[in-house]
């Protein structure tokens, strides 16, 4: 998974559709900008490098969720040298824009790109290269591991940046950590450089996001609130190495333990009911607690591993049309 970490008039141009080349670029913009339309991202890891029938694999998913969401978001991974125990085996991926660049040929579906941009300095020739070998405009401008690490490349504000000034034709998002200290202010500042969107953390608890959105009041940029299935103990622990705030009570919660013997699928089936009551809730705490103008929400469903997957469509089918009724009742009220 990718490293799962202001509008001047310029910036705002940027933002709502300035130098725009394609038609799909232009529809995503605008639907993350309306306050009034649902929009879905599934996020995806790309797969392993060197293995031409895991990417064959991997289109086939697309396909079969391609009508379920509006964007597939790639994550970038690295081998990130985080604290804590290591739960799994760094694997080289396909580069998310060569597997990004198939899924827009060969299924004319929209792509969002993670980039970490502080392994490289030049950005906006990496993004120039991007839109014309691969068509992807729309990219998540990510930071680093560490701030007390020195990276090659820009921060995020500085790629921003970098990127307007070429001007270049772009969708820009960022990363959200709802739990972080002053993230109120760091999510105004990289909107007033020109992002557009953000995709939170995958989220277990509603307190720290509903905070969040309220005081996100009046900003124009959409916030995804990120969710993912999980079936095993690992999937936590996975989750928390990546840094996601799941309470220390979520896994008694979520998984049966020990789960009986022989019945691997119920207890699967029993985390993945739970897992979804627990995101219905949080969607409804948000959607109950939202200020008197608030950011336009989406949702961002996470693929974290194959085991899961197709646990995550179904996440998707589930969770798809209960934010879809939730944005519908939002407008109906707002027009009463």
């Amino acid at each position: 998974m990718a490293e799962v970490r202001g509008f001047g008039l310029g910036a705002n141009e940027s933002c709502r559709g300035r130098g725009v080349r394609t038609n799909i670029m232009v529809d995503l913009k605008s639907k993350i900008l309306n306050p009034h339309i649902p929009v879905v991202f599934f996020e995806m890891v790309p797969p392993v490098k060197g293995k031409p029938e895991a990417l064959e694999s991997t289109l086939g998913e697309v396909a079969r969720i391609q009508k379920l969401a509006d964007a597939i978001n790639l994550p970038e991974i690295h081998d990130e040298a985080r604290d804590g125990d290591r739960t799994f085996k760094f694997v080289p991926r396909v580069e998310p824009r060569v597997l990004g660049g198939k899924i827009r040929k060969e299924l004319n579906a929209d792509v969002v790109l993670n980039r970490c941009v502080v392994y490289e300095t030049d950005q906006a020739g990496w993004l120039r290269e991007t839109e014309e070998k691969f068509g992807i405009q729309n990219l998540i401008l990510v930071g680093g591991e560490s701030s007390h690490i020195h990276y090659p490349g820009p921060s995020v504000i500085q790629a921003a940046r970098e990127i307007q000034s070429a001007g270049l034709p772009a969708t820009l998002g960022g990363i959200s950590i709802p739990s972080r200290a002053h993230e109120v202010e760091r999510i105004r500042r990289k909107v007033a450089e020109g992002l557009c969107f953000f995709t939170t953390q995958v989220l277990f608890d509603s307190n720290d996001i509903v905070w969040l959105i309220q005081r996100l009041n009046g900003l124009e940029a959409r916030i995804f609130l990120s969710f993912a299935p999980v079936s095993h103990q690992r999937d936590i622990e996975f989750l928390r190495w990546l840094g996601a705030d799941a309470p220390a009570d979520l896994d008694d919660f979520l998984i049966e333990s020990p789960p009986p013997a022989k019945a691997s699928s119920r207890a699967s089936e029993h985390a993945f009911e739970r897992n979804l009551t627990l995101a219905q809730r949080i969607l409804m705490d948000v959607f109950d607690n939202l200020p008197p103008d608030p950011p336009p929400l989406g949702i961002n469903i996470e693929h974290i591993n194959r085991r899961n997957f197709n646990a995550a469509v179904r996440m998707l089918e589930q969770l798809r049309t209960f934010y879809s009724n939730l944005i519908a009742a939002r407008k109906r009220a707002s027009l009463v």
